[in-house]
C-alpha cells in the first residue's frame, strides 16, 4: 500500500511513500504526515492512496501528524484546482490553506468528565448531584475545570459522582476552550427599499435549492449592501446552512463582525492579525461545525465549513483580495469556485465591481442586481474638482481650506484622503540634483519625519536623514512630495482649534486602529487624514466633508488598471460623504480634472466609466477581453537576467503559437531593480485561460539556473 504525499514545495508532482503496517488502519486523506525528505524529513499532507507503483525503491512514512484530517475532501478538490489554475504545487496551495496557528499546533491532552448513566447518588449529596445536573447542559464531555466553573462546586463533588459510578474522567485529545467574546445586543432587520428586496427575491431560489449561480450587486456607496449579505445569509442559515463572508481588510472586520453578531447567534472571525491561539480556536470551532457565519479577509475563504450555503465578497473589487506570494490566488475567483463545488450562490458586492466582474455580469455569466441609490433617502454627495494648477504648489487649495474651515464651524467632521503615507517623497539636493535613492530597489527614499529616517516602501531599507547631500556635502537637501505624516501637519497648522487624528500603517495598527476609528465615529475627532485604509466600508455619518487631496497618485502608473484603480478609489472615499442628515459634499484636488475616470467618478457614474474603460481594453487586447499570466524573472545582476528572459522567451515561443497565446516582452520591470534583485518581465496573453496554464506550466518546467528566481502570476493585479 502507498499513498501520494504533498509537501509545500515549488515542485509540480507529489511524492510516493510506502504505508507502514501500523499506520494502514488509521491514515486518511487529508491527515498531516512526516516523511523523509533528503538527509532530514518534512511534514507533508496526505492526497490519495495507490496499491501499486513503478518506483524501485519507496521510503516509509514516520509518523502520523493529525489523528483529524484537516483537509475534508471538498477542500483538497479546490486545492487541485489551485494547484493547475495559479501554476502553483499542490503542497503550497494546501499550505496556504491552514492557518500557522492551527499547523504549528502540537495535540493538547486534557481531562474530560464523561456522564456513564449508571449508579446512584448516597443521600445528602446535594453538590453532586447540580454537578451532574450541569454536565448534562454540555454538548461534549467538558474539562474538569469548565465543569466546575460552570457548576461553581469543588473538586469534592466530582469525586463523590466518580465513586457512585456517574461519571468517569478520561484523557483526550482535545482542543483549547474558545475565548469569551463580548455580547453583542441583537437587532431587528432594517426594512428593504425596492431594489434591496428586488434583488433579495432573485437570489431566493437559488438560497433555497441550493444552487450555484453569481450574484453581482452594483450599489453605490450606503445603499444598504450589507442589508442584502445579512437578509440572504438569514434564509441560508435557516434552511441548516453556513455561511462565508470575505471584506477586504482587518480594519474593516470589527465592524462587520459586531453587525453580523447583532443578527446571528454563531459568528466567527479568521484574520491574521489574530493571535495563533485565537486562530486556532477559531478554526477549530468552525472545524467542529460550531459555526454558521465566518467573516475575514482573503483566507478565510478556506473555513473548513462543512455545509457552504452561501458565499458572499464584499468590495469585490478590491486588489488585497490577491496574494502577493505563492500561490497567487484572487480569493474572488476562489470563491467562485468553492461555491461551484459546493453548489451555492455567491454574492459579489461593490460600489465600483472590477471590471472582470462587470464584463461577465454584461455577459449574461452573472446576474446583475443595481442599488442606484443611498438607502433611507441619503442623497450622493455632489463632487467638486479643483484644477491645481492654478494653485502655485499649495498642499490645500484656496476653495479646500475654505470648506474645511466651514465643515468645521457647523459642526461636521472632515476627512482628508491622500494614498501615500510618510512626510515627503523625495530627498532631493537643490544645488547637484542628486536624490536620495534606496540601495536594493529603484525608488527614492521616503522621509518619514517622526521617525526622523528615510525609508523605502518597497523593501523597507532605513537610514538616517543625512545633514548634508551624499553626492555634493552641501547642507542644500530639500524634501518635495508629499505624504499623510506631512498633510496631518500642515492640517494642524491650518485648523489648529479641531482635533486631528491620522490613520495609515504607520501610525496606527491592530487593536489601535480600531480604537481610532472608533473615536473619529464618536466624534472625539474633527479631521481625520488618512490612506485607503478609511477609504471604504467605514460609516462616519457626521462626515460633512471628503478632501482627497492629490487624486493623480496612481493615475499614471505604467499600468493598464491605473485609470480603473483611480476611478475606484476616489468614488469609494467620496462615499465616506454625506451619510447622515447633514448630507455632504466632496473635493478632489487634481492637476487632471478633464480626465475620463475622474470626470466618471465626480458623477458617480460607474456604468459609463465602465463600459468606456472595457471597449479601450477590448481594443488593445488587455484583461477582461482576454487572460494574461505575468511572468517575473528576477537575478542578482542586469544583463544576465535580461538574456536568461530572452531565452525563456524563445523557448516558450513555439509552444505558445500553437496555443494561441500572445507573447509581450521580455521588457524590464516598471520598478526594474527590487530588494536588490533586477528584473524582467514576460506577459502571455490569451482568451483561453487552459491555453495560458499550458504556456505557464511549460515557463515552470525550463531548467533555469538556481541563481534566477521565476515567478509566474496569473491574473496579475498590477503590472509593476
Amino acid at each position: 500500500m502507498y499513498a501520494r504525499v504533498a509537501l509545500d514545495l515549488p515542485v509540480p508532482t507529489e511524492f510516493t511513500y510506502a504505508v507502514p503496517e501500523r499506520l494502514r488502519d488509521v491514515l486518511v486523506p487529508g491527515q498531516r504526515v512526516r516523511v523523509p525528505f533528503g538527509p532530514g524529513s518534512r511534514v507533508g499532507y496526505l492526497v490519495c492512496f495507490e496499491e501499486e507503483t513503478d518506483l524501485e525503491r519507496t521510503r516509509e512514512i514516520s509518523e502520523l501528524v493529525d489523528k483529524t484530517p484537516l483537509v475534508p475532501p471538498e477542500l483538497m478538490k479546490l486545492a487541485r484546482w489551485i494547484s493547475g489554475y495559479y501554476c502553483c504545487s499542490l503542497g503550497e496551495a494546501l499550505q496556504t490553506m491552514l492557518p500557522g496557528g492551527v499547523r504549528r499546533a502540537r495535540p493538547k491532552r486534557i481531562k474530560v468528565v464523561v456522564a456513564t448513566g449508571s449508579g446512584e447518588l448516597p443521600r445528602r449529596a446535594a453538590k453532586a448531584s447540580a454537578l451532574l445536573k450541569t454536565l448534562g447542559e454540555f454538548d461534549r464531555p467538558p474539562s474538569i475545570r469548565r465543569l466546575l466553573e460552570r457548576a461553581g462546586t469543588s473538586r469534592a463533588a466530582l469525586k463523590t459522582l466518580e465513586k457512585a459510578g456517574l461519571v468517569r474522567v478520561e484523557e483526550q485529545e482535545s482542543d483549547e476552550e474558545l475565548d469569551t467574546v463580548a455580547a453583542v445586543e441583537q437587532e431587528q432587520p432594517h426594512d428593504l427599499e425596492v431594489p434591496q428586496r428586488d434583488a433579495l427575491d432573485s437570489m431566493t431560489d437559488d438560497l433555497a435549492e441550493p444552487r450555484f449561480r453569481v450574484h453581482l450587486l452594483l450599489g453605490v456607496t450606503g445603499s444598504g449592501k450589507t442589508e442584502v449579505y445579512l437578509r440572504a445569509i438569514a434564509q441560508s442559515v435557516a434552511l441548516g446552512r453556513q455561511a462565508i463572508v470575505l471584506v477586504p481588510e482587518i480594519a474593516l472586520t470589527p465592524q462587520t463582525v459586531r453587525r453580523f453578531r447583532a443578527r446571528f447567534e454563531r459568528v466567527e472571525v479568521l484574520h491574521s492579525a489574530q493571535t495563533d491561539k485565537r486562530r486556532r480556536q477559531a478554526w477549530q470551532r468552525i472545524h467542529r461545525d460550531e459555526v454558521d457565519v465566518v467573516i475575514g479577509p482573503r483566507s478565510a475563504i478556506f473555513a473548513p465549513v462543512a455545509r457552504l450555503g452561501l458565499v458572499v465578497v464584499d468590495e469585490e473589487h478590491e486588489s488585497s483580495f490577491k496574494q502577493d506570494n505563492a500561490p497567487r490566488y484572487h480569493a474572488r475567483d476562489v470563491a467562485i469556485m468553492r461555491a461551484r463545488d459546493a453548489g451555492c450562490p455567491v454574492i459579489l458586492g461593490s460600489a465600483t465591481p472590477s471590471l472582470e466582474s462587470y464584463a461577465n455580469a454584461k455577459r449574461g455569466r452573472f446576474v446583475l442586481h443595481r442599488l442606484p441609490t443611498r438607502a433611507g433617502g441619503f442623497a450622493l454627495p455632489p463632487v467638486e474638482m479643483v484644477d491645481m494648477a492654478h494653485e502655485r504648489g499649495r498642499l490645500f487649495s484656496r476653495r479646500m481650506r475654505l470648506a474645511v474651515a466651514d465643515a468645521v464651524r457647523e459642526g461636521g467632521q472632515v476627512i482628508l484622503f491622500l494614498n501615500r503615507r510618510g512626510f515627503a517623497t523625495v530627498v532631493h539636493c537643490e544645488r547637484c540634483d542628486h536624490t536620495l535613492g534606496c540601495p536594493n530597489c529603484s525608488s527614492t527614499l521616503v522621509f518619514h519625519k517622526g521617525r526622523k529616517r528615510t525609508a523605502c516602501h518597497h523593501c523597507a531599507h532605513e537610514a538616517e536623514l543625512p545633514e548634508r547631500c551624499p553626492e555634493c556635502k552641501a547642507r542644500t537637501l530639500q524634501f518635495l512630495g508629499y505624504g499623510t505624516e506631512r498633510i496631518a501637519e500642515e492640517a494642524a497648522e491650518a485648523w489648529p482649534d479641531s482635533p486631528l487624528i491620522r490613520i495609515d500603517s504607520d501610525s496606527v495598527r491592530g487593536e489601535r486602529l480600531e480604537s481610532a476609528l472608533e473615536s473619529f465615529r464618536q466624534g472625539e475627532a474633527r479631521i481625520l487624514v488618512g490612506t485607503q485604509m478609511v477609504a471604504k466600508g467605514h460609516h462616519f455619518p457626521n462626515v460633512t466633508l471628503v478632501g482627497i487631496v492629490n487624486a493623480d497618485t496612481a493615475l499614471h502608473l505604467a499600468d493598464f488598471r491605473a485609470n480603473e484603480r483611480t476611478f475606484g478609489l476616489v468614488a469609494q472615499v467620496a462615499g465616506r460623504a454625506g451619510r447622515g442628515e447633514r448630507g455632504g459634499h466632496v473635493l478632489v484636488q487634481t492637476f487632471a480634472p478633464q480626465h475620463s475616470a475622474l470626470v466618471c467618478a465626480a458623477r458617480h457614474d460607474f456604468e459609463g466609466f465602465a463600459d468606456a474603460e472595457l471597449e479601450e481594453r477590448n481594443a488593445f487586447g488587455l484583461p477582461p477581453a482576454r487572460r494574461c499570466a505575468l511572468l517575473v524573472l528576477s537575478g542578482a545582476e542586469d544583463q544576465p537576467t535580461g538574456d536568461t528572459m530572452r531565452s525563456l522567451a524563445d523557448l516558450l515561443a513555439p509552444v505558445a503559437e500553437k496555443q494561441g497565446v500572445e507573447i509581450r516582452g521580455p521588457v524590464k520591470a516598471p520598478i526594474e531593480r527590487l530588494r536588490g534583485r533586477w528584473r524582467w518581465m514576460l506577459l502571455l496573453m490569451s482568451e483561453s485561460p487552459k491555453a495560458l496554464s499550458h504556456v505557464c506550466l511549460h515557463a515552470r518546467a525550463a531548467k533555469i539556473p538556481r541563481r534566477f528566481d521565476l515567478t509566474i502570476d496569473v491574473d496579475p493585479a498590477a503590472v509593476l
